[in-house]
């Protein structure tokens, strides 16, 4: 089978494409045939060496994907179409401590995979588990309800926008975003998102501040992190909770320790692996796939590249910071 592999630290050349096995199954484990596999920031990371708890090369990555089931059970028969879920059975991130979804087999026991619905596409399937998933876990660590107000850093980005989506769908009154530039400003606002802080033009603060006349948002999910964190801190109302859930834009930011004190703020951090176990996965999941199943939410696909191009492809999506995900065509 087609396999994309790394075998040293490196640029984006080193990712190649070999030939491995086909995976011999285990008891009780499905054989899914991948048909699209997506492309996240963090195998930009472990590709440089910069997850010391990653598995070492020679390494497959890949947190999510979609396919079609070639071996199945009564539960998932042969031709069911399966979204796989980026936890592996203890827990922790697929394409971070084991071999990932970027090869054309998988074996993989019945609890990793999801029946992707009639009307959803095996690229939107394969946009759909990371994205949303830590979106909607970011949501209930910093207790959100439809009552209240949210500001979600970068439209563009898969969290961000996942984040968007289903604080909209829930009935928040007022979802705000943010956008590194005009172009990117102007294409959230094409896809239906009303309120966009275009920051080539203005601060988070002064954007979200303008948009509230003065208030605040009682939560901000940050995927982002970076000098936006402590923008985004400021931005808050009184007894206001920012959740943190990445850091592509630096680990390192500066707050004003009074507006945690004057305004009661929190900030919490969220993280996927090793967090959930199979029961909290599960209760996440029963919130998300109605909203999938209903169409109230749809996963934004940029670019789809071949597997012969990935190099261009983890390229593309790191440094070109497209809007919406970059995805593998196997």
């Amino acid at each position: 089978m087609k396999a994309i592999q790394f075998k040293e630290y490196g640029d984006y050349e080193t990712l190649k494409v070999v030939d491995l096995d086909i995976p011999e199954l285990k008891e009780g484990q499905l054989l899914v045939k991948i048909n699209v596999a997506a492309v996240n920031p963090v195998d930009n990371t472990i590709r440089k060496g910069l997850i010391p708890l990653a598995k070492k090369p020679p390494m497959v990555l890949g947190n999510e994907a979609a396919g079609v089931i070639v071996k199945g059970n009564n539960e998932f028969p042969e031709g069911t179409r399966v979204t796989i879920s980026p936890f592996s059975p203890d827990g922790s991130i697929r394409g971070i401590i084991i071999d990932g979804t970027w090869q054309e087999y998988l074996a993989l026991y019945p609890q990793e995979v999801i029946k992707t619905p009639d009307h959803v596409s095996d690229e939107e399937a394969a946009t759909f588990p990371v994205a949303f998933f830590s979106a909607q876990a970011s949501l209930n660590k910093g207790d959100f309800t439809s009552s209240k107000s949210v500001l979600t850093l970068g439209a563009g980005g898969a969290v961000g926008n996942a984040a968007i989506q289903l604080a909209l769908a829930y009935g928040s009154p007022l979802v705000i975003t943010t956008a590194g530039s005009t172009q990117k400003a102007e294409a959230a606002r094409s896809v239906g998102i009303e309120n966009v802080i275009d920051l080539s033009k203005e601060t988070i603060s002064e954007g979200v501040l303008r948009i509230t006349e003065g208030k605040g948002v009682d939560l901000v999910i940050d995927s982002i992190g970076g000098n936006l964190t402590g923008e985004a801190l400021h931005s808050l109302a009184r007894n206001g909770i920012l959740v943190t859930i990445g850091y592509s834009a630096g680990t390192q930011f500066t707050a004003n320790v009074t507006d945690f004190v004057w305004k009661g703020l929190q900030m919490r951090g969220q993280s996927l692996s090793g967090w959930f176990n199979a029961e909290e996965q599960k209760q996440v999941w029963d919130q998300l796939l109605p909203l999938l199943a209903e169409g109230k939410i749809k996963p934004i696909v940029a670019k789809i590249f071949d597997i012969a191009d990935v190099a261009e492809a983890q390229r593309y999506l790191i440094e070109d910071r497209p809007f919406g995900k970059v995805l593998l065509k196997f």
